[in-house]
């Protein structure tokens, strides 16, 4: 399907690009785009969530311009909610960027003088500085970094390994889901947050999961099994929707998850309802754990974590009655001081009643081989996730002695220290896709380091000012209607694309990884600058028919071969890449006790650790990133209006006894102050949602109004190196404001 090119040829097809979609890859758009009047039907992937949870959009187009959108029926995630429903407008938004643009005025002008260039420009300029930075100060001195949505990184995993960099980062690595994966990975030894109930789960384990987190069908699942019978608990710090329906609600303070824990399996052990056999016989490091819980009886418990002692003893109970099942959030409680420990503790729970991979309980399932979403890497030989994963590369990683540990078992670089690299002189030049300064806590410094670099470009839907202004190239990058890569994959479960061209000169973020590698590497490398083709080659490699066949299924979704589920896969080898029975832990077995962990010094049970303090100025603690239906990142805003049309402003979420001692009341803007920065400016919901003392808040709305500049960046897990957004001390004080 991939047509090979020299870097000559390549340079040559992508000047024509301005007249059209001339250049390598505009042929695959034939099919799909017919003449202006004919009637067609496309299908893509909503990326409204951060390429999760992949749902389907069924689109309706007369020539290239989409008229309606609706659920993709034969889909796994079929049901659209109001993000999918918006992006429509986005795609049509009339800011989009759609051409390339270079800088003409000095970083630090008030106007960066932003000019129109051609591709053929835009990748000239862009290549030369690639490999003359890294023959003057070496390959790390380039750093790449893939953003929101995650749909670019397989293309920019591959871009960064050809070229021999591993300062390869992404938005999970500054701090989103990879937190609470190590945490899964520590102990059960492979990515597992969980999963819907089954028909045999008699107790369903809700950890600090919102069902805006969710697919909407992840609900529908929820429901049903609590009309069967099924029993729920929720372990949550706010009383969410998945409180509300709970049989026990059990309402911790914030980052004392460790110590709720500890409590519950000190009753389970005491009272002899733990598993004891399949703990003796599959898990590591029990008996010290055994002996730390000790100490925390129900009223040691209840003074930690504000959870009343009767409540710990009655939720430790109910899970006990088992086979219980259980999903974990994806970032929240991974992002405080003590995060990956309070997220290996959550994770004990189902490991101590040996509901592990048995009928009713946490399964482990199986996909196809290879095939990988944890990283959205997408598969091991488009990725090259085995040349980060050299030991060579790791030595020569900037992140391993901030966060050994991370460094050790993660294949991206953590990118959290940033400005010090920049300062330092290791860090020269920035390839960034979907580049947001603003997911960084204390932003002003990291788009300083910006700033401060020799070359920095990034591709994108709209020109953002906080991330672009620093910039010497902006490009405009195609939407998920006009993106021929990823696919989205369910399991076994294969959805190609059909999609429109993009609009105006953008293109899709693998094609333009794809494209820079031909030049800075050789095309042969990069499928000859062709998405198409690289997920065409995945599909095969993971024994599918290819892309073509899949493409003449559509609607239906294809599949490729994978393994029986089955139960205890564990026994007979199937969880370790050895063949050996057990787990991929060092161990071998589901760790209590995690030498990995210990090896770097940090401790090797999931111990409980105190917050920061709270003082008499800064007296509530500050939840930042909790989301609605409408609402994730800042791309849900004045991207996609219709959702402004919902809420037009930053949102606080205060309980009734703190509204009424500050003399606040429903509807008023205050003033948010935290030892690290501020001020900003949020109107306030009075609600139970929250328990006294702690403040909700979304994050991604800008200037006066962004919470990400009250992180500071000095309090992170050591384990992750991800701050603390749902950690910081704030004050709140009202502000005599009526409008946005």
């Amino acid at each position: 399907m991939s047509t090979t090119i020299s870097r000559r040829g390549l340079l040559k097809g992508i000047a024509l690009a301005g007249a059209g979609a001339s250049a390598p890859g505009s042929a695959l758009f034939a099919k799909a785009s017919g003449t202006a009047d004919e009637p067609w039907t496309g299908y893509v992937i909503c990326d409204s969530c951060n390429h999760v949870p992949q749902c389907g959009i069924r689109f309706h187009a007369k020539g290239n311009t989409v008229l309606k959108i609706e659920n993709w029926t034969e889909n796994p995630r079929n049901m659209l909610c109001s993000k999918g429903l918006s992006t429509l407008q986005r795609l049509y938004n009339p800011n989009r960027l759609l051409y390339p643009m270079k800088r003409t005025n000095p970083k630090g002008s008030k106007d960066p003088g932003w000019v129109r260039i051609s591709w053929d420009e835009a990748y000239k300029m862009i290549a030369a500085k690639m490999l003359a930075t890294r023959e003057k100060y070496g390959p790390e001195s380039v750093m790449f970094y893939a953003g929101d949505p995650k749909e670019p990184r397989p293309a920019i995993y591959r871009l960064a390994r050809y070229f021999g960099s591993t300062t390869w980062c992404t938005e999970s690595s500054v701090g989103c889901r990879s937190g609470c994966m190590m945490a899964e990975e520590l102990n059960f030894g492979c990515p597992n947050n969980g999963g819907t109930p089954s028909a045999d789960t008699k107790v369903y384990l809700i950890l600090a999961t919102n069902v805006w987190s969710q697919p909407l069908d992840w609900w529908k699942a929820i429901m049903a099994a609590k009309d069967r019978g099924c029993k729920i608990i929720t372990i949550d710090s706010r009383r969410t929707k998945a409180a509300e329906i709970a049989d026990i609600h059990l309402q911790p303070r914030v980052g004392t998850d460790a110590a709720l824990v500890a409590g519950m399996c000190r009753v389970l052990i005491k009272e002899n309802l733990y598993d004891k056999a399949f703990v003796e016989e599959w898990t590591n490091g029990f008996e010290a754990y055994k002996a730390y819980v000790e100490e925390f009886t129900p009223e040691k418990t209840e003074e930690l974590t504000g959870v009343p002692a009767q409540l710990v003893v009655e939720g430790a109970r109910l899970w006990a009655k088992g086979p219980g099942a259980f999903t974990l959030t994806t970032q929240s409680t991974s992002h405080n001081s003590n995060g990956v420990n309070n997220t290996r503790a959550l994770l004990l729970l189902p490991i101590i009643m040996g509901y592990i991979d048995k009928k009713g309980g946490a399964a482990f399932g199986q996909g196809p081989k290879g095939l990988t979403m944890a990283a959205y890497g997408l598969h091991p030989t488009l990725s090259e996730v085995a040349w980060f994963n050299k030991p060579e590369q790791k030595a020569r990683r900037l992140d391993r002695e901030e966060v050994p540990l991370w460094a050790e078992m993660k294949d991206q670089v953590s990118p959290n220290n940033f400005p010090e690299w920049v300062r330092d002189g290791k860090v020269r030049m920035f390839c960034g896709w979907g580049f947001n300064v603003n997911i960084w806590p204390s932003p002003q410094e990291y788009a300083a380091a910006v700033a401060k670099l020799d070359f920095a470009f990034s591709s994108d839907y709209f020109y953002r000012p906080d991330s672009h202004d620093n910039l010497d190239i902006v490009l405009p990058a195609a939407m998920n209607y006009e993106r021929f890569a990823p696919f989205g994959w369910y399991g076994p479960r294969i959805a190609v694309r059909k999609p429109v061209k993009p609009l105006g000169e953008c293109r899709e973020d693998w094609r333009i990884a794809f494209e820079l590698g031909c030049i800075v590497d050789k095309p042969e490398h990069f499928f000859g600058g062709d998405p198409k083709a690289a997920c065409d080659f995945v599909i095969r490699n993971l024994g599918g028919a290819g892309w073509d066949a899949f493409e003449a299924a559509l609607p239906a979704v294809s599949k490729v071969p994978a393994p029986e589920p089955g139960f205890e896969k564990f026994r007979t080898g199937r969880m370790r890449p050895d063949g050996k029975p057990g787990f991929n832990t060092v161990s071998g077995k589901l760790d209590f006790a995690s030498a990995r962990a210990g090896k770097y010094g940090y401790p090797e049970l999931p111990v409980f650790k105190p917050m920061m303090p709270l003082t008499k100025e800064f007296d509530l603690r500050f939840m930042n990133g909790t989301r609605k239906p409408h609402i994730t990142h800042s791309k849900t805003r004045s991207d996609q209006p219709f959702l402004l049309d919902i809420e037009n402003c930053l949102t606080i979420d205060m309980a009734p006894e703190d509204a009424e001692k500050r003399g606040i009341r429903e509807g008023d803007w205050v003033e948010i102050r935290s030892p690290y920065g501020g001020p900003v400016e949020a109107k306030v919901t009075v609600t139970i949602l929250v328990p006294p003392g702690l403040v909700g808040a979304q994050y991604g709305w800008l200037g006066k109004q962004n919470t990400q500049v009250l992180v500071g960046r000095e309090v992170r897990d050591p384990m992750s190196g991800y701050s603390a957004y749902f950690e910081m001390p704030v004050s709140v004080k009202k502000l005599e404001k009526t409008e946005a």
